[in-house]
């Protein structure tokens, strides 16, 4: 697999698009202690979980540090609508210790259609978080292909402004954005567990509609994203690979339910 370069290309350069990321120490110790090392698998490669290998075991200071790490590098490339590729984004351990930043795949293809020749990261540890600051180092002159618009995790801005007047209070009032898929059938067993675990880690909802917008509403962000992934294998029965997982089909849990969950209460 082609790799972009891990070293900035040498003159005439610039510096855009910044990006931040803090990840709770606490949060992946309760998921190594829940998952084990299998669950990190999906988000670092053989390489980076040596990185952080002590001689005994994974050193969740090290787990927290690449993690904040690659979500910092990603916002740098201002995509929308894309899972983090987290195996594509590499953070390794230069000889001199800090870390260096490698794009493959998909992710070297984002970079260079938003004119980024590399990405340099910085990270910083405490007792309880792990923080990491990441700039992109620009190509000289344009891109060669359009730039993405912004990151997952921030709320898309409608282009137009609602037709009815309604809609528009909800919407200054802060309301949740919905995807008005409509439901024809009760829920199915599998779905209302995903369910249930959504509503266990956002207490501050009572329900979750079928067509609010799981993404855009922010109830799942890119760590909890790989946990909902185990979930969904567990309790659908089905072999999910991230890297082909389309965002819409787990953007509301009417999709989830159609995707996931409907062709196997058909076969049952």
């Amino acid at each position: 697999m082609q790799t972009r370069p891990v070293a900035p290309p040498a003159g005439g350069l610039g510096w855009a698009n910044l990006g931040m990321d803090i990840v709770s120490v606490t949060r992946v110790r309760r998921l190594l202690t829940l998952y084990g090392e299998d669950f990190f698998r999906r988000m670092l490669t053989p390489g980076e979980l040596a990185d952080c290998r002590t001689s005994a075991r994974l050193d969740v200071l090290g787990l927290c540090g690449r993690i904040a790490a690659k979500e910092a590098a990603f916002k740098t490339l201002r995509v929308r609508a894309v899972f983090l590729p987290w195996l594509d984004i590499v953070v390794r351990r230069s000889e001199g210790g800090w870390p260096l930043v490698e794009l493959r795949g998909p992710a070297a293809a984002m970079a260079a259609e938003s004119g980024i020749a590399a990405i340099a990261v910085t990270i910083s540890h405490d007792v309880d978080y792990a923080v990491a600051v990441a700039a992109p180092v620009l190509e000289p002159g344009p891109p060669e292909g359009p730039v993405h618009p912004a990151h997952p995790e921030e709320p898309a801005q409608p282009a137009q402004p609602a037709p009815a007047a309604a809609h528009d209070c909800a919407s200054a009032a802060g309301a949740p954005t919905a995807h008005h898929t409509p439901r024809r059938h009760p829920m199915s067993d599998g779905l209302q567990l995903v369910k249930n675990w959504l509503l266990a880690r956002h207490e501050e909802l009572d329900d979750i509609a079928p067509d609010l917008d799981l993404i855009e509403n922010r109830l799942i962000d890119s760590l909890s994203f790989v946990e909902f992934v185990f979930l969904l294998e567990q309790h659908s029965g089905r072999s999910i690979q991230m890297e082909t997982l389309e965002v819409d089909e787990i953007r509301t849990l009417a999709a989830i339910e159609t995707h996931f969950f409907a062709a196997r209460a058909v076969q049952a």
